[in-house]
């Protein structure tokens, strides 16, 4: 036990964690009140106070820094690309959405292993977010992309500060607007697709009609030579 103290002494103390510096020191112990009554019975603690004070305690052992020196930090094996779209285009065609994650990450494992891409379909800045398994594969991915031409649209590519949230929280009323959309779209594609089978139908009909017809010559032909 003695020896933990001193390992987290010497490693942890005036250590930097997220822009602050730790300060660790033995733990001083005082007797509450001026003297000590064994008479006493300490109080039993409630059920819930003391599955707190487990979880607190798991929580403590537990405790690992985000990174240890030298190691890079989490957010930067996350790339965030800006102007690949503009938010309209998802109205009509929600499909669009898998289209652009597919083409990013078909794209992107050029540069390593990719976990994960989102697309911000809602964020004016047309924001789609790539994640890797190495930050190493983030930095190939910002060379290859940044200042790259997308569907006549300049991307920009950058690694993420960590901190900047850009899913777009919509209201219920906004939600139920871009379902309508999405419904009318799909209406009207379904429309297009009745109305080419029926012209393709009636395109039959007449091919069938015609050919009736030459046999029908042919054959009142063939007893006027007779």
């Amino acid at each position: 036990m003695v020896e933990s103290v001193e390992l987290a002494l010497n490693l942890l103390d005036g250590y930097e964690f997220k822009g602050k510096k730790i300060k660790v020191e033995r733990a001083k112990f005082t007797m509450k009140g001026s003297s000590y009554d064994p008479t006493l019975k300490p109080k039993k603690k409630k059920k819930k106070a003391l599955e707190k004070i487990k979880k607190m305690q798991e929580k403590l052992f537990d405790w690992r820094p985000d990174k240890m020196r030298g190691e890079r930090g989490r957010n930067e094996r996350v790339v965030i690309v800006k102007n690949l779209f503009e938010p309209s285009v998802f109205d009509k065609d929600a499909s669009l959405i898998l289209e652009y994650q597919q083409d990013l990450r078909e794209e992107c494992v050029k540069c390593g292993e990719v976990r994960k891409v989102i697309v911000h379909d809602r964020h004016p800045e047309g924001v789609a977010q790539i994640m890797f398994k190495e930050a190493e594969a983030a930095d190939a991915c910002i060379q290859l992309l940044n200042g790259r031409w997308f569907g006549k649209r300049k991307i920009q590519a950058a690694t993420w500060d960590g901190k900047t949230k850009y899913k777009i929280h919509e209201t219920e009323e906004e939600i139920e607007a871009r379902i309508k959309k999405w419904d009318s779209y799909l209406d009207s594609e379904e429309d297009k697709e009745k109305e080419s089978q029926g012209g393709n139908e009636s395109t039959k009909d007449n091919v069938t009609a015609d050919s009736d017809n030459d046999t029908r010559s042919s054959a009142g032909s063939g007893d006027e030579t007779e």
